[in-house]
């Protein structure tokens, strides 16, 4: 039901780009083996097929090559030897990013619903990584994919591939709407000038300690192969569900005045812990035994810290600058009356706690790669994206997305969390519907549904018929 109308290579501008390399630091290697980050945007402009191919298709191939001249990494390739010191991002001239044009007779409404749709759906969207390769000792990466499916007359898909290690989402998002505002402006690159440039030196750190070389000893024997994605994932549905500001005010009040004592009491806070706690839940609901009680349950989500550091790093530089944020506890404080409160409770003092210094931030960072190791990763639940990101406000001259879904939390098994085109929150989540466990997005749905109960408010509406054809 999707037909390739075109596939090409886009390159910066040739001559623009001297040939260079990035080394991979300290915060980059640990997302050297994650899978890669899949993302569509959807878009509702009525274009007919000819508009498309002969309006659209060379102004978005003109503006991706501009603005690859001031990202030019992403035109490159993470580049891996067994006999270097560390991997680098290397871009070399003529090199490229792949982009297919697509046409899909699919049912864009209901691609763009908030109802439980079967997620095998979605794949035919996400760009195809180009293969990794092996030259002798030496792998060679790619970085970005993208794809643009046109829905004839109902809209347009934006699908995109991204390596992680490449750079993190502020990063990427920047990258985003460099691009948008340039199809838009209609090749204007002005606005990019005032110091917004990408930032790419890598010498604001220096190895700290050898942890660049300790990290590179701990992860240089997993295969970059393992870390991606394979599709497609069978028995899996989507669904989201929109956290509106009412009942979002009323988790606050809710925790502050039952844990008065707890200062970081955020929108972001209440958000994970409800989620947290209900998927806790829903998962033991689909469960063929009990869980014990003091099984460990675990929730993961990621900060910026650029401005952690003293001087602070640019907030335009370019690549990896996160610090974790791990929690941990017991079972039985997630499934008990007060368990939202706890995972209130426990996200809050850990986001308060997190690392306010260069010295703190390089002390977790040693510490995460011991709790990969120690960390049962089926009971871990982590947040993908933010709401700060603002994927709703890239326009590429086709006005705001309406619906924007992050694909690779089916293999992940993070939730996503993004701002709506309003100001409510999208929750997104993924969950397998064999039999045993079609009752666990139904027991989300209930637990979901006692916001609505206890808090009042708007419920987000799932279509029952969509619902049960999903399960």
């Amino acid at each position: 039901m999707v037909t390739v109308l075109g596939h090409c290579r886009v390159a910066p501008p040739p001559g623009t780009v001297a040939e260079q390399s990035l080394p991979l630091i300290f915060f980059d290697l640990p997302l050297l083996n994650f899978p890669p980050v899949q993302h569509l945007l959807f878009y509702k402009s009525p274009q007919p097929k000819t508009y498309f191919l002969e309006t659209l298709v060379p102004n978005l191939k003109d503006s991706l090559s501009l603005v690859l001249k001031h990202f030019f990494p992403l035109a490159g390739n993470l580049i891996i030897n067994s006999n270097s010191i560390r991997p680098e991002i290397c871009y070399m001239d003529g090199d490229s990013v792949s982009l297919t044009f697509a046409e899909s007779s699919n049912d864009f409404n209901y691609l763009t619903g908030n109802y439980a749709r079967n997620a095998e759906e979605f794949y035919p969207f996400v760009p195809q990584m180009p293969q990794v390769t092996r030259v002798s000792d030496t792998v060679v990466a790619p970085l970005l994919a993208l794809q643009v499916t046109l829905f004839p007359n109902f809209g347009t898909c934006l699908g995109i591939t991204f390596h992680h290690v490449a750079a993190d989402a502020n990063s990427f998002i920047r990258f985003l709407k460099s691009w948008a505002s340039i199809a838009k402006l209609g090749g204007d690159e002005g606005f990019l000038v005032d110091g917004s440039l990408p930032f790419y030196a890598r010498t604001v750190r220096e190895d700290p300690n050898g942890l660049e070389t300790s990290l590179w000893s701990k992860v240089r024997e997993i295969k970059l192969e393992e870390g991606q994605l394979q599709y497609p994932l069978k028995n899996k549905v989507r669904a989201t569900f929109v956290m509106s500001q009412t009942h979002v005010q009323w988790l606050k009040k809710m925790v502050s005045t039952q844990r008065p004592k707890l200062l970081h009491v955020s929108t972001f806070t209440v958000t994970c812990a409800y989620v947290w706690v209900c998927m806790v839940k829903s998962r033991a609901a689909g469960a063929d035994e009990l869980t014990d009680g003091d099984e460990l349950e675990y929730f993961l989500c990621v900060a910026d810290c650029r401005a952690r550091f003293e001087p602070p790093i640019p907030e335009t530089y370019f690549g990896n600058c996160l610090t974790d944020c791990f929690v941990t506890t017991k079972n039985i404080q997630l499934v008990g009356e007060e368990g939202f409160l706890t995972a209130a409770e426990l996200i809050g003092e850990a986001i308060r706690k997190r690392a306010k210094n260069e010295a703190e931030v390089l002390k977790d960072m040693e510490a995460f790669f011991m709790r990969l190791r120690e960390t049962k990763w089926e009971r871990v639940v982590a947040v993908s994206g933010t709401p700060k990101l603002s994927f709703y406000g890239l326009d590429f001259g086709w006005g705001r997305p309406i619906k924007s879904e992050i694909i690779s939390i089916d293999s992940t098994g993070a939730f996503s969390l993004g701002e709506c085109r309003d100001s409510e929150l999208e929750i997104g989540i993924t969950y397998y519907h064999v039999a045993a466990d079609a009752n666990t997005l139904i027991r989300f749905l209930k637990l979901w549904a006692s916001i609505a109960k206890l808090g009042g408010g708007r419920l987000p509406m799932v279509g029952p018929s969509r619902f049960m054809a999903g399960l």
